[in-house]
């Protein structure tokens, strides 16, 4: 994977996309799937107490439900990854692949004063 020498003056705010869906730690995976699914997305951002606390992917869905471990109707609390990590909207590109290396993920909320701004995808930065 190269990291695309375009991006290199760019920050997060230039790159990411918007469109991003959160739910309640309440919701179930039936409800986050169906929201992934009408809204063509691959990833929810996970709400607990006004808070960001995690995100539950496509992934998830096919590791976890999928496999039988956790019926449909598990709140997605349990089936989140956490803690979340996230990116402020100034930091530089690099950053974002940086965290996106080292912990191993894919997808990185975009957050800035304490409100979900985006999402960036590690293959939106890679050529």
């Amino acid at each position: 994977m190269q990291f695309d020498p375009y991006l290199e003056t760019k920050k997060i705010k230039d790159v990411m996309n918007p469109s991003v869906l959160s739910l309640e730690s309440t919701a179930t995976a039936s409800d986050a799937a169906k929201i992934m699914e009408t809204c063509d997305a691959e990833a929810v951002i996970v709400v607990q107490n006004e808070k960001f606390v995690g995100i539950i992917t496509d992934r998830d869905f096919t590791i976890k439900i999928g496999s039988h471990a956790y019926p449909i109707d598990t709140p997605i609390s349990r089936l989140m990854s956490y803690p979340l990590i996230s990116i402020d909207k100034n930091a530089e590109i690099s950053n974002a692949v940086k965290l996106m290396t080292d912990n191993k993920i894919k997808r990185l909320p975009v957050i800035s004063d304490k409100k979900l701004l985006g999402i960036i995808i590690m293959s939106d930065l890679t050529v």
